[in-house]
């Protein structure tokens, strides 16, 4: 692709009041943070998804509308709308062949990644509330949005940046997940999550910026 080519940074989340303060929703926070800082506008795109762009369309924000777990059909339908393939970078291994630590994106040298290639940010059930984790590529890790994505993207081989929901010490059952997922945020934990939508956007800046194995440097850490 050019440069000419637009950067997407997709926010994962559950449309409308019901959900908004739901934990399965912080991306969806991130991308707005993103907009906010900029003073960019939301605008509806075809029906499944709302973005907000840069004037010059080098940057596009994007909510899927389609629900959490159908992600990646907004993404999919985005990428088409655009005219843009879909193929794997052969640079990116699969997450059982890469020799790089884990968090590290040593494997995805920045100034050869498509620019158009998706980055996704997420909630993750598996890190306590306040961590994040930026990687490369890998499996879907049980994220429904995120497997979605990979599912109708055809690959895997895009960035992901994973935010933890999950309270301190306090692992959640695997028989509340589904529900654990979709409740709000404790008064108590408002604060922490305002950090983490404040410090997932600064890595989304980073990672623009200056490429993502410096945003991973910077900012995976609990």
């Amino acid at each position: 692709m050019t440069d000419a080519s637009p950067r997407l940074v997709v926010g994962l989340g559950n449309p409308g009041a019901k959900y908004r303060d739901t934990r399965h929703n912080i991306g969806f926070l991130v991308v707005e943070e993103l907009a906010r800082r900029q003073g960019w506008s939301w605008v509806a795109g075809a029906g499944r998804w709302r973005e907000a762009a840069a004037p010059d369309g080098s940057l596009v924000l994007m909510q899927p509308l389609t629900y959490m777990n159908l992600s990646g059909e907004a993404v999919a339908d985005w990428t088409t709308a655009h005219a843009l393939p879909a193929e794997p970078h052969p640079t990116c291994p699969a997450p059982e062949e890469s020799q790089a630590p884990e968090g590290s994106l040593d494997s995805l040298p920045a100034a050869i990644v498509p620019r158009w290639r998706p980055l996704v940010v997420c909630d993750d059930l598996a890190l306590p509330l306040g961590a994040l984790r930026l990687r490369a590529c890998g499996s879907s890790g049980g994220q429904n949005g995120l497997a979605s994505v990979i599912e109708h993207l055809g690959h895997d081989d895009f960035p992901r940046l994973r935010l933890g929901i999950a309270p301190a010490g306090q692992p959640v059952p695997p028989s509340d997940w589904a529900d654990f997922v979709l409740t709000p945020f404790a008064d108590g934990e408002r604060e922490a999550v305002a950090d983490l939508v404040a410090r997932a956007a600064d890595a989304v800046a980073c990672c623009l910026e200056l490429g993502p194995e410096a945003a991973a440097s910077r900012f995976n850490r609990r």
